[in-house]
C-alpha cells in the first residue's frame, strides 16, 4: 500500500458502485522490459474487501506481464487469500481489470 513517485504506470478508477459505496483504487507501478517490477495501490472509499483485493492484486502481478495479468484467476487469488470469497474476488477481478486496461494504455 502506498504511492511510488514518478511511476511510469498511474491508474485511477471507481470500481464497485452499490449500495451509496463508491471504491476508488489508485494504482501506481513501474515498468521494465514489458514486466511490472513494483505495484503498489491507494484506496479511498473502499470497502475492506477492496483493501485485500488490491492488496493481492499487487502480490499476484509482480513481475508479469500484462498477458499474465490477464489470466491471474480465482485460483490465484484464492491461494494468496487462503480460502474463498465471492465477495473478495469480484473486487479482485474488477482491481485486475482497471490495472490491465491501464496497461494498455501505458503500452505496458
Amino acid at each position: 500500500m502506498g504511492k511510488i513517485d514518478e511511476a511510469e504506470l498511474q491508474i485511477n478508477g471507481e470500481l464497485c458502485p452499490r449500495r451509496g459505496k463508491k471504491d476508488q483504487l489508485f494504482l501506481h507501478g513501474r515498468i521494465k522490459e514489458g514486466r511490472l517490477r513494483e505495484l503498489k495501490f491507494m484506496c479511498a472509499l473502499c470497502d475492506p474487501p477492496m483493501f485485500v483485493a488490491a492488496d493481492i492484486l499487487c502480490q499476484l502481478a509482480l513481475e508479469k506481464s500484462r498477458t499474465e495479468i490477464e489470466k491471474l484467476g480465482e485460483e490465484d487469488f484464492e491461494k494468496i487469500l487462503g480460502g474463498p470469497s465471492l465477495e473478495g474476488y469480484e473486487h479482485f477481478k474488477r482491481a485486475r481489470e482497471l490495472l490491465v486496461l491501464g496497461l494498455i494504455d501505458s503500452k505496458g
